[in-house]
């Protein structure tokens, strides 16, 4: 791989050049512009720097195709005694499939030259620490400012020690993940209004039961449930059936006239949690449903329930959009059906909302836990390819 750096007066000038060294197989790996001051504080004018990179051996591949082709529509111009038989239409979908391949090939080589960058100048234990967060899915920028953190920490005798150096890995991490904060009860006898709210499939119903059932059972609070969910009978029969086991009341609303009529029956109770329906970050009409809800009863806590197996890009944005109900905590659930978590660092450290809970199993009122700082810079530690 050969990396090279261009200036010139213009974008279009620097690609010329890079082409013209290059080849037109060079990928195009960063461009900026460079602002010069000259003498007595007048500006020079602004140039660019482009950074490309060629893959000598797919240059090679390259050049070898075209040639091949080249060969090809020479015998196919000449007549020649040899038939070629090949069908367009298969043809074509080939040609796009390889192109498509080639395409991918060559935007892997571009992440991977820029990691190259990123990292480059790091000690190899940094190195190294910084390839398992990315393999965990943390954000690259997040993973490099983290490993920024721990070189430093790493004396160079000893570097022998590799459990001294997980150690150091394993705190550092651990100061990204601080923001950790369940439900807080005020004294006996304060009524506490929990509202859950999120989008649809990652499972509110069955986390509000395990809170409702540890709430009562573990922690001694008279609890009591209301549910908005109207719009899935099953889920206010399924809530309904999870209070009677617990031994708690239940109530089914459908207009803020019915909320303040529930919360009126429940205000003798430690804490009532309220369960809403499914909704997408994107309906705006469905979000103003649950916030007319909220803005009429001013719940003390709205949690905003979500699921691990969702991509770093997704969570963040959901946060975004339900943003506008005011949200207090983050509830990640689906824990045992992922092997990486970094899009919870991710979206944590972007989002800036404390975590409340982790659920990972559908067993109430078992698989719920207050996250732990240690055990999830673990887990965004793991080494194993599963």
């Amino acid at each position: 791989m050969k990396i090279k750096k261009y200036v010139a007066k213009d974008f279009k000038t620097a690609i010329n050049q890079a082409k013209e060294e290059m080849g037109s197989d060079a990928i195009i790996l960063h461009t900026r512009t460079l602002k010069k001051t000259g003498l007595l504080g007048i500006f020079l004018p602004a140039k660019v720097e482009v950074t490309v990179a060629v893959d000598e051996t797919l240059k090679v591949n390259t050049d070898d195709a075209r040639n091949n082709a080249a060969r090809l529509n020479s015998k196919v111009h000449n007549n020649t005694t040899r038939v070629i038989n090949m069908d367009p239409a298969t043809s074509e979908s080939e040609i796009i499939s390889e192109l498509q391949k080639m395409k991918n090939m060559m935007t892997d080589i571009k992440t991977k030259m820029y990691e190259v960058e990123l990292i480059k100048g790091l000690g190899e234990e940094a190195q190294m620490f910084y390839k398992i967060l990315i393999n965990n899915n943390v954000d690259p920028e997040i993973a490099l400012a983290i490993v920024n953190h721990v070189e430093p920490r790493l004396p160079r005798e000893k570097l022998d020690n590799m459990n001294w150096i997980q150690d150091v890995c394993l705190h550092t991490l651990q100061e990204y993940i601080t923001d950790i904060k369940p439900p807080e009860l005020d004294t006996p006898g304060n009524n506490q209004l929990v509202f859950l709210v999120g989008p649809t499939g990652v499972g509110k119903t069955t986390t509000i039961a395990k809170l409702a059932a540890n709430m009562s059972f573990i922690e001694g609070k008279d609890v009591a449930l209301i549910t908005l969910d109207t719009y899935r009978i099953s889920a206010a029969d399924q809530l309904r059936t999870f209070a009677e086991i617990i031994g708690i009341p239940i109530s089914v609303v459908f207009t803020p006239e019915d909320m303040l009529e529930a919360i009126t029956k429940y205000q003798d109770k430690d804490i009532v949690f309220v369960d809403t329906a499914g909704r997408s970050p994107h309906n705006d009409l469905q979000m103003q449903e649950i916030k007319q809800f909220i803005e009429m009863v001013k719940p003390d806590e709205t949690i905003l329930v979500l699921s691990a197996t969702t991509n770093s890009a997704d969570l963040i944005q959901i946060c975004n959009r339900f943003s506008v109900l005011g949200i207090d905590k983050l509830i990640f659930t689906k824990m045992d059906e992922t092997y990486r978590y970094g899009q919870i660092l991710n979206a944590i450290q972007e989002v800036r909302i404390p975590v409340a809970y982790f659920t990972n199993g559908q067993n109430v009122p078992d698989d719920i836990e207050t996250p732990d700082y240690h055990h999830l810079a673990r887990m965004l530690l793991r080494k194993d390819e599963a």
